[in-house]
């Protein structure tokens, strides 16, 4: 490097550390590898001033530019001035040191620690209540029970929980699978901890009970499409170069926490290059025009909404040839809504995606024109639930409380859903234009879910529905597998973004597995489906990071008991203002 060069590297290393910022840099600057050839000199040289020129300081297109640079060695001249909550500045300039902190060792033993510590006070606090949960105690400490729960499969059983209680063990999960990641092991160890977690719970806290199916599954996954969604929401915050949204990060106290008990680095356990253009985290309120649990039309209501949609590869939408595999999360989603009507909570909604296998391809140049491609394998979870309008709908009845059903009259339940579509294929193309870009995303899974048997309500007009699926008669839902299937297709150009999409499930009860198989009259398979398309557009304000929003939306559903079916379909009209974090 000539003298020029290297003042100039200087010089702007120096006013790097004279600016004190808040953000967190990392950079990597080639070194040329020995060479006899004039003609590899000259190639070294050409390298390295384009490096130069394109050298950046922003968090726009930092991230190891020279990385596939040929004829260079990577030599690492890494820093940065301060963590967003320090002005302290330094510089790191050890490779070895820089691979050290952004690679912290995974703290298994200290996350083994506080999910047995989360067991225990848990367990405790089951057995403090445990006359809340006599209806469902079928086994004792004997050797006979226990050998038949530990060493045999005759145990286990779908549960006869109501379907609040039941769709929240996907939050327990949650919990345990952070435990782990937070204390920096991979997802797919962490994944372990949830499904561990539910196990440990359903074989020895709950040794009087069925092992539950369904609380494994959605405990086990989906803990790990929450848990995994809601870590990088966290990393996400921790990491931003803006200085109020680094205090979000306490959103996922158990990054912050654990990253504390970490020997105080230089660095934080849970830095991570986020290329902050491509990410979609953002907040939406505003009106939406549609049916209520009691109304017998559309009706205006307020709706809330926390999303989020994140690319973990710090090179996605940048310029550049990419070709690789990952096997660690590429894409996260976390969406969670909620809408009301006056004061009454009318809908909650809760998604999760994750992608965690599969192939990136990117080829895009220097003036904005090209695509990037993702596909492979992922995972995604869905919980929708409406306003119960009785106190059986609401869980508020226990299933030896046959008097509070008040079987005499007919079902009155409303819809719900809470599925883990367990694994399938996924596929995420984009491409670039330069001043617009055309998004296409599709996705199809195996699917477990606890559905709404949205026929019933009709069925019990003219039939008696005592005797069939305990969870149908009592609490309107059953235990199903089938397919689930959406797609997606985004056009965006300048301030303006449409996005259209169409998500389908369909399901087929499961049977012969019911906690109290051997007392039920009425086992037949009930069959339900649910799609759910719209049109969005969105339009960028002039003010920074708020943007209008507008869709108009349709739900619709299919169910069929006997002989006896019912369809309807929803109309749904928003109006919002979206604010990006």
């Amino acid at each position: 490097m000539n003298r020029s060069k290297k003042l100039l590297l200087g010089f702007t290393l120096l006013i790097l550390f004279l600016l004190q910022s808040t953000d967190i840099y990392a950079f990597v600057v080639p070194q040329a590898a020995p060479s006899a050839g004039s003609e590899k000199q000259s190639d070294s040289q050409e390298v390295r001033e384009k490096f130069l020129d394109e050298f950046d300081l922003t968090l726009k297109s930092f991230y190891q530019r020279s990385q596939s640079a040929p004829g260079f060695n990577n030599f690492n001249i890494n820093f940065k001035l301060g963590e967003p909550s320090s002005a302290a500045a330094f510089f790191i300039t050890d490779p070895v040191e820089y691979q050290q902190l952004t690679n912290r060792q995974p703290a298994r033993s200290r996350a083994t620690i506080e999910l047995l510590a989360m067991m225990s006070v848990s367990g405790i606090d089951y057995w403090r209540q445990y006359s809340q949960f006599l209806e469902d105690w079928q086994f004792h400490l004997t050797w006979h029970d226990q050998k038949k729960r530990f060493l045999t499969l005759q145990a286990n059983r779908f549960d006869h929980n109501n379907f609040s209680l039941n769709w929240r063990h996907s939050l327990a999960g949650m919990l345990y699978y952070q435990l782990a990641r937070s204390n920096n092991l991979p997802w797919w160890n962490s994944m372990f901890y949830s499904i561990g977690g539910s196990l440990f719970w359903e074989y020895i806290v709950e040794w009087r009970e069925v092992i539950s199916i369904n609380d494994n599954i959605l405990t086990g996954f989906g803990g790990y499409m929450l848990g995994e969604s809601w870590f990088q929401i966290g990393r996400y915050f921790l990491n931003s170069p803006r200085k109020p949204l680094h205090y979000l990060s306490w959103l996922n106290p158990f990054i912050r926490i654990n990253g504390w008990l970490e020997e105080k680095k230089s660095l934080s356990p849970h830095f991570h290059p986020f290329n902050y253009q491509v990410q979609d985290v953002f907040l939406l309120a505003g009106y939406r025009n549609s049916p209520t649990s009691t109304s017998g039309g559309n009706t205006g209501n307020m709706f809330f909404r926390f999303g989020s949609q994140i690319f973990t590869e710090p090179l996605y939408g940048l310029p550049g040839k990419i070709n690789e595999t990952f096997k660690n999360p590429f894409y996260t989603q976390l969406d969670y809504s909620l809408m009301y009507h006056g004061q009454s909570r009318e809908e909650l909604e809760l998604e999760a995606r994750v992608i965690p296998w599969g192939k990136f391809i990117q080829n895009i140049s220097e003036d904005k024109k090209g695509y990037s491609l993702i596909y492979g394998l992922g995972s995604a979870f869905h919980t929708y639930v409406k306003r119960p309008v009785t106190d059986y709908d609401a869980g508020q009845v226990k299933i030896n409380d046959p008097e509070g059903f008040h079987f005499e009259e007919p079902r009155d339940f409303r819809d719900k859903l809470s599925a883990v579509h367990l694994l399938g294929p996924v596929f995420d193309g984009k491409y670039y234009g330069h001043k617009w870009s055309c998004r296409l995303t599709a996705e199809a899974y195996f699917s477990f879910g606890m559905i709404n048997a949205l026929a019933l309500n009709k069925y019990s007009l003219d039939h008696d529905v005592q005797g069939m699926k305990t969870t149908v008669t009592c609490y309107g839902y059953y235990y199903a597998l089938g397919p689930a299937l959406g797609t997606s297709v985004e056009i965006a150009y300048s301030p303006v973004r449409l996005r259209g999409f169409v998500n389908y499930v369909y399901y087929r009860s499961i049977q012969g597995l019911a906690e109290l198989q051997s007392q039920l009259e009425d086992d037949s398979a009930i069959k339900d489906s649910r799609w759910h398309t719209g049109l969005q557009l969105l339009c960028q304000l002039p003010v920074s990071n708020l943007s209008l929003f507008t869709s108009i939306e349709w739900v619709g559903r299919w169910g069929v008991l006997h002989e006896v079916s019912d369809r309807k379909l929803e109309k749904r009209y928003y109006l919002g203002l979206k604010y990006n974090l």
